[in-house]
């Protein structure tokens, strides 16, 4: 999963995939606005086929390492 997810970060920021670890700051490293944040997670809702609810209070993510783990509580929500 975690190389799926950087490969759709690599994507939307036109970028290599060899910069991009799990412990890469979205933010700080990569440099993500809030509109490139909303285009990696809908990206991402299409690969995995899960709704990404970034708005609920519990959704911060400062690395591609954390988005990994909320793509993946999403689909574990997905299949309760």
């Amino acid at each position: 999963m975690l190389e799926q997810v950087i490969t759709v970060v690599a994507d939307v920021m036109h970028i290599s995939r060899d910069t991009i670890t799990k412990d890469t700051l979205l933010i700080d490293d990569l440099g993500v606005d809030s509109l490139e944040l909303y285009r990696i997670l809908l990206a991402l809702e299409d690969v995995f086929d899960a709704h990404l609810e970034p708005a609920t209070a519990d959704w911060k993510v400062r690395t591609v390492g954390e988005l990994c783990d909320r793509v993946r509580k999403a689909l574990a929500e997905t299949t309760i």
